[in-house]
């Protein structure tokens, strides 16, 4: 035992001392920086049309289109039917308005709502009795619009969902909506209530109007036991999953969580970092240790100095194994003061209060992962793909004894397996696929697959291998074995003098 943990030593200490591994430990920290700078920049360009309507000159925006309907109006009356007509001068008051009350209607906010949606077709309305001469009518709808202004000027969010349940229960107890569509529409209104949904514009809180959406379509999905987007059948699998997404989905809104991705949006910056940080590092790490396992023996040969353990009692099988187990623990290792070093860099430039941890549900109630283990665990569920690659190169290191060719082959697989899978995936539907191991290395995405919603994981889903996490592990420990064989059976047996 002695023996062999000298010659772990022994390995450890000719692998730090290469300049190539001291290389590549600072790449490996540069590559949190860089996550940083992709980050910020990735939330930066998504964020560019809503800053756009957000700083823009909107008034001057709404005017000039109020103009334009003015003109509308004037230079074509005498070929406008007069519904059209009652239709732009509904546009203009509305327009008005929204300059009047400092209304944002390029916004998605709730006065938006009121102007553009119920105020304008009121409007409307208003101005197609008036052309019946319908007094009584039109002034019914006037008194809708001014009690709707009413609301705008006392920026009254409260009141304004209350009126939305009102006419909610009117349309229920006239049998316009069937009980369980009342139940979530009026949920929805309830969830928009409590946590300020809508009342203010921030591009900060899109995420929370997907959310809520996402909600509605689930909720329905499940009334119904179908996919409302899809139109296939949900089975009971389904109709659970869905139940868990709206949990997960109510507590992110409680705990004000936003998801990586939804279908149309993504995160805040440090919820980006994070993943863009363990795709950095996780390249980063897979480089380094394909280098130090696909050089292991053949540099040695190369160089001559694997003669020497000939002339030591240690067996060959305890040499290779001594390699492995060195770089597993420096993969192991690099791994977790990574994720450590990434979430101090994470806490200092985002914040530590929007460090997230990991939620799921188990037994009806929602849980949450400390941040810091769950990164660290992902992260090592993620180094099962290194490890897979380590093997590789190692294995071509023995049997090819050429250092670039073991180095080169294997950086290249890493590099365009995924890619080619998706492909592959998109196009073929077939079971062989899922045998394929470059199929599932994707471990860690499968185990924490909760940081992106229903929505946004069934738009990947055709991109991706859905075969369970233990067939995967199941698949890629025989490969894992033939590799170990093949590469102990080579050292074994050809000639290193």
């Amino acid at each position: 035992m002695s023996s062999f943990l000298n010659l772990c030593s022994c390995e450890f200490t000719k692998i730090r001392k290469k300049k190539s591994t001291k290389i590549m430990m600072i790449i490996l920290v540069l590559s949190v920086f860089v996550a940083v700078l992709l980050s910020i920049l990735t939330k930066e360009i998504y964020n560019v049309s809503e800053t756009y309507y957000s700083n823009a000159d909107y008034k001057t925006m709404e005017k000039t289109e109020m103009e334009a309907l003015k003109a509308e109006l004037e230079n074509y009356e005498s070929s406008l039917d007069v519904s059209s007509k009652n239709t732009i001068k509904a546009k203009i008051d509305t327009y008005q308005m929204a300059i009047d009350y400092d209304i944002n209607i390029y916004n998605n906010y709730w006065k938006n709502n009121v102007l553009m949606n119920d105020i304008l077709i009121s409007k409307v309305q208003y101005y197609d009795y008036k052309s019946i001469e319908d007094e009584e009518l039109a002034n019914i709808e006037d008194q809708n619009i001014n009690k709707k202004l009413e609301l705008i000027k006392n920026d009254d969010f409260d009141g304004y969902m209350n009126t939305q349940k009102d006419i909610l229960k009117a349309n229920y107890e006239a049998n316009l909506m069937s009980k369980e569509e009342y139940d979530i529409a009026t949920n929805i209104l309830d969830i928009r209530t409590k946590y300020k949904i809508g009342k203010e514009y921030n591009p900060e809180d899109s995420w929370k109007e997907t959310i809520i959406e996402e909600i509605e379509v689930l909720s329905n999905n499940i009334r119904y036991g179908v996919d409302t987007v899809t139109q296939k059948a949900l089975s009971e699998k389904d109709v659970e999953k869905a139940k868990d997404s709206i949990k997960m989905n109510e507590y992110r809104l409680e705990h004000n969580m936003p998801p990586y991705a939804t279908a149309t949006t993504i995160g805040n910056t440090r919820k980006i970092f994070d993943y863009v940080v363990g795709g950095t590092t996780l390249l980063a790490l897979s480089v380094m240790i394909i280098i130090i396992a696909g050089s292991s023996i053949s540099s040695e040969i190369s160089k001559g100095t694997i003669k020497f353990w000939s002339f030591t009692p240690n067996k060959r099988w305890k040499v290779l194994l001594s390699k492995l187990v060195v770089t597993v623990i420096i993969l192991i290792l690099a791994s977790v003061v990574m994720s450590i070093i990434s979430t101090i860099v994470g806490n200092v430039f985002f914040g530590s209060e929007n460090a997230q941890g990991y939620i799921y549900v188990k037994n009806g109630a929602v849980h949450e992962i400390n941040y810091l283990a769950y990164i660290i665990i992902y992260n090592l569920l993620s180094s099962i793909e290194v490890f897979m690659f380590l093997l590789f190169a190692m294995m071509l290191s023995t049997v090819t004894r050429n250092t670039a060719i073991s180095v080169g082959v294997s950086i290249a697989t890493y590099l365009g397996g995924s890619t080619i899978m998706s492909i592959v995936n998109s196009l073929v539907n077939s079971e062989w696929v899922k045998f394929i191991p470059s199929n599932n290395l994707s471990i860690a995405e499968r185990v924490f697959s909760n940081d992106i919603t229903y929505s946004a994981s069934t738009v990947l889903e055709p991109l991706a291998n859905n075969s369970s996490v233990s067939f995967s592990l199941i698949l890629l420990g025989v490969c894992a074995l033939i590799m170990i064989v093949t590469m102990f059976d080579s050292y074994r047996k050809r000639d290193i003098i």
